[in-house]
C-alpha cells in the first residue's frame, strides 16, 4: 500500500470515529476479544472503508447509511495471519486459493511468490500480487532471496535476478526480507549484501532462516536483525531463540510438522506465549481444504493446553508483530485493517463469518467474494519444455549387476532436513533388487528442454508400488518422480508432460489420479473446488495404488530435491548435491565405489 492511500484510509477512519461522518458498516451485539489485554467485552465495532474506526460504544458513527450487521452470540478475533508461507505448494492461484483460505479466517499471508518468479520472472510475481486484490487475503510480500537467486549450479535459471529482488523489497507491499542468518551475509557474493543493504534501508523487517544454528552462528544472525525464524524445531530451539529476542513461529505445514515439539516450550517449559507466533511454510491444498489453514492450528494448540486467547494472540497480534506490520493488522482496535472473524465459540472456533477489509467475505464456510478474474497467458501455460521423449530406460540405473556403494537420500517424517545415506544395493538389469522402503527418485529438466536428467535413491516415503510424477515443488519446480518401476514411473512422468504440469500418479500400467497444473506448471486457476476434489484423489492414489501411508508426501519428496539452504543430501536434474549450512552447494555422486 502506498503512503497516500494511507493517508486516506486513516483519515477517513479517524472522522468516523470522532462522530464527523458516519460509518459503513457496524458489526453490532458481538463478544469483542482484545488480544493487547486479553479480555473479552461486549461491544460493537465501527467500520470505515477498509479499516476499523472504533470499538466499543460506538452509536456516534451511525446514521441512515450505515450497515448494521447482526453479530449477536458470536465473538470477533482479529483475522488470521501466515507468518511464512510459500505459495507454490498449494496448487492454486492466489485467486482461487482465496476461496478455500478466507472461510477459515486467514486474512493475510506473508509469502513471497519466488516459484512463479523463478520460472517467469518479475512480471509473474507482480502480475500474481496485482490479482491478489479484493479476494479477501491480503499479500505481505517477503521476498526469499537464497531461492530466488540462487546458489551456484543448483538454483538460478537466470529469469531472476537481483535487480529484480531489489525491485520488490522496494515495492510498497514489501515488508520484510526473508530467510536470512549469518552464513547469508557472509556469502562472497555481492549481490547478496546489496540486497541486504536494500532491507535495511528500507526499514524492511529482516526474517530469519535459522536451522541448526546454536551459539555463535545463531547470536551472529540474530545481530544482523532477526525479528523472526520458522525452522526451529525443538523446545530448546524455540527457547534459545525467544531468549534472543525472535518472535519462533511454529511450523504445521504438509512437510515440516514441528507444531508437537515446540508448543511444549510454552505449556511445560513456561516460555511467555506473546514470543510465538503460526505458519505453514509450505501445505498441500489438500490439507489445508480438509483440515484448516491457521485455524487449524490454533485449536490444536489449545487442544494441547495453551489458553484460548494466547492462541489466538498466536494467529494474529504476535504474527502481526515479528513481521513488523501490527500497526496494521493483528488486532481489533482503531485504525487496524477490519478483516475480523467471528466465532461461535473459542475453545472449537467455528467461524460463521469472515469480514476481509470491511466487507463479508465469506459466510457458514462460503466464500462471498468476486473479484475480477486474473488473465494468464500462453507464456504462463506453456511452461513445460521437454523435447526428448521419456523412455522407461530413463528410470534404470546405467549400472553393472551387483552389489554396489551408493549415496541414499534419507526421509524423516515431518522434516525437511535430509540424511546423506550410504548403503549398499544390489543391481540387477539398473533396478535396484531387495531394498526394502527405498524408492528411485528422478529429477528432469522442464524448463530449457529436458535434457538434464537424474536419478537416485530415496528411503523413507515407503513405496510399495507405481510412481507419483509432479512439477510443484520448491526450488527449481523441475519434474520429479518417485517410484519403484520404471513403467510406471515413465508413465506418470509423461503424463505430467502432457497435462502441463501437475500431478499424476500411476501402477500397474495406468494412471489412477491426476491433477493439471497449468499455470507456470504448479498452479491452476480451475474452480477451487475442482481442483481440491483431484488433489485428494491424488492423495487417496498415493496411499492406495502406491501403498505410502507417508502423511505429506507431496511435500517432503519435493524438498527432497530443494538444493538451498537446508542440509544435506538432495538431487537436482544434475544429479545429487550435498548442502550444508556454511559452505556452497557441491555436485556428489550417486555411487561411492
Amino acid at each position: 500500500m502506498n503512503a497516500e492511500q494511507e493517508v486516506d484510509e486513516r483519515q477517513k477512519a479517524a472522522l468516523v470515529a470522532a462522530g464527523r461522518a458516519p460509518a459503513d458498516r457496524v458489526l453490532t451485539g458481538a463478544r469483542v476479544v482484545n488480544v493487547y489485554t486479553g479480555r473479552i467485552s461486549r461491544g460493537d465495532v465501527a467500520i470505515a472503508g477498509p479499516r476499523i474506526a472504533a470499538v466499543g460504544h460506538v452509536e456516534h458513527t451511525v446514521d441512515s447509511r450505515t450497515e448494521i450487521v447482526d453479530c449477536s452470540g458470536l465473538f470477533l478475533v482479529p483475522g488470521f495471519i501466515d507468518s511464512h508461507i510459500h505459495l507454490g505448494g498449494s496448487q492454486l492461484t492466489i485467486q482461487r486459493l482465496a476461496e478455500v483460505l478466507v472461510p477459515h479466517g486467514t486474512a493475510a499471508l506473508c509469502t513471497d511468490f519466488y516459484e512463479l518468479g523463478t520460472i517467469g520472472g518479475l512480471d509473474a510475481v507482480l502480475h500474481e500480487l496485482e490479482s491478489s486484490r479484493g479476494t479477501g487475503v491480503d499479500i505481505l510480500l517477503s521476498p526469499f532471496v537464497a531461492a530466488v537467486l540462487g546458489i551456484g549450479d543448483f538454483g538460478n535459471l537466470g529469469r531472476f535476478g537481483v535487480d529484480d529482488m531489489i525491485a520488490l523489497l522496494e515495492h510498497d507491499d514489501c515488508v520484510e526480507l526473508r530467510e536470512w542468518n549469518c552464513w547469508s551475509a557472509w556469502l562472497p557474493i555481492e549481490d547478496q549484501r546489496r540486497v541486504y543493504e536494500t532491507a535495511l534501508r528500507r526499514r524492511r523487517t529482516i526474517g530469519g532462516h535459522l536451522e541448526g544454528l546454536a551459539g555463535p552462528t545463531l547470536q551472529a544472525s540474530i545481530a544482523l536483525g532477526i525479528r523472526s525464524e520458522h525452522e526451529a524445531v525443538t523446545a530448546h530451539e524455540a527457547l534459545e531463540r525467544v531468549e534472543l529476542g525472535a518472535t519462533v513461529q511454529i511450523r504445521g505445514g504438509s512437510a515440516a510438522r514441528d507444531f508437537a515439539d515446540l508448543v511444549p516450550a510454552i505449556t511445560e517449559h513456561g516460555a511467555d506465549p506473546g514470543l510465538f507466533s503460526f505458519c505453514t511454510d509450505e501445505q498441500e491444498l489438500a490439507s489445508m481444504a480438509e483440515s484448516g489453514h491457521i485455524d487449524r492450528l490454533v485449536r490444536r494448540a489449545i487442544r494441547e493446553g495453551v489458553p484460548p486467547i494466547d492462541a489466538v494472540r498466536m494467529a494474529t497480534l504476535n504474527a502481526a508483530r515479528g513481521i513488523g506490520v501490527d500497526n496494521d493488522y493483528g488486532s481489533i482496535t482503531p485504525g487496524r485493517v477490519a478483516s475480523i472473524v467471528a466465532v461461535e465459540e473459542l475453545a472449537s472456533l467455528p467461524i460463521a463469518k469472515v469480514f476481509s477489509r470491511g466487507a463479508l467475505a465469506a459466510e457458514d464456510g462460503a466464500y462471498r467474494l468476486a473479484p475480477p478474474p486474473a488473465q494468464y497467458g500462453p507464456e504462463a501455460r506453456e511452461s513445460i519444455v521437454i523435447r526428448r521423449p521419456l523412455t522407461r530406460d530413463d528410470f534404470l540405473f546405467e549400472l553393472p549387476d551387483g552389489d554396489i556403494e551408493v549415496r541414499v537420500i534419507g526421509i524423516t517424517p515431518g522434516r525437511l532436513a535430509t540424511e546423506e545415506r550410504i548403503e549398499t544395493v544390489a543391481f540387477l538389469d539398473g533396478r535396484p533388487q531387495g531394498a526394502d522402503g527405498v524408492a528411485r527418485i528422478a529429477v528432469i529438466d522442464r524448463h530449457l528442454g529436458g535434457q538434464e536428467r537424474a536419478l537416485g535413491l530415496i528411503r523413507g516415503l515407503d513405496v510399495a508400488d507405481g510412481a507419483v510424477a509432479m512439477t510443484a515443488n520448491p526450488g527449481m519446480m523441475n519434474l520429479v518422480v518417485v517410484g519403484v518401476d520404471e513403467d510406471d514411473m515413465c508413465l506418470a512422468a509423461s503424463r505430467v508432460a502432457e497435462l502441463g504440469g501437475g500431478f499424476a500418479v500411476a501402477a500397474h500400467g495406468r494412471i489412477h489420479a491426476e491433477v493439471a497444473l497449468p499455470i507456470r506448471g504448479i498452479v491452476s486457476d480451475a474452480p477451487s473446488g475442482e481442483v481440491v476434489e483431484r488433489c485428494i484423489a491424488v492423495e487417496h492414489a498415493i496411499r492406495d495404488a502406491m501403498g505410502s501411508p507417508f502423511d505429506g508426501f507431496i511435500s517432503a519428496a519435493g524438498f527432497a530435491c530443494l538444493a538451498v539452504s537446508i542440509p544435506s543430501l538432495k538431487i537436482t536434474s544434475r544429479g545429487l548435491a550435498r548442502v550444508s549450512r556454511s559452505e556452497p552447494t557441491e555436485a556428489v555422486p550417486f555411487r561411492i565405489r
